[in-house]
């Protein structure tokens, strides 16, 4: 038998990544997957229904980004999704709203907005930033929230 092959030694102490906080924490996560066609047969269905699911779901800047779409259905679904799990990565908290979770897209990736009873949910974790994907295939749309608290605020 040889000898065991020398490894690099290890980097001095932990290392913070590009943009990442120093004593940052996860202090919520949530995860949410919604079939397409559920929302697909809510938005085929009667107008003054559909019309009711989207006020009472959707901001208005959500509806006129998914309006502008043809796969609108997913992209409904999409936000419902991570509407559902930042409300999970909150804690549920009592009086949260659809609209307190709105779904933001300029350009880059998505990212939340915390408004109302979820923004003050946020605040009681210590939660100073929140995460958002979004992907939508096959068929479901999934969303995930990460909520990070802590670090030198």
């Amino acid at each position: 038998m040889g000898r065991a092959p020398e490894r690099a030694p290890a980097p001095p102490g932990p290392r913070a990544r590009p943009g990442v906080e120093r004593g940052t924490v996860i202090v919520g996560l949530g995860m949410d997957v919604v079939e397409i066609a559920r929302i697909q047969r809510i938005l085929g269905g009667p107008a003054g229904r559909a019309e009711r699911f989207l006020a009472r779901c959707f901001t208005a800047a959500e509806r006129a980004y998914c309006e502008g779409a043809r796969d609108r259905a997913a992209r409904y679904a999409a936000r419902f999704a991570a509407k559902e799990a930042a409300s999970k990565a909150l804690g549920a908290p009592p009086g949260i709203a659809w609209h307190d979770v709105e779904v933001r897209r300029a350009g880059g990736p998505p990212s939340i907005e915390l408004h109302g009873a979820a923004r003050e949910a946020a605040a009681r974790l210590g939660a100073h930033r929140a995460f958002v994907t979004l992907t939508h295939d096959a068929g479901v749309a999934a969303a995930t929230v990460i909520l990070e608290g802590g670090g030198d605020r």
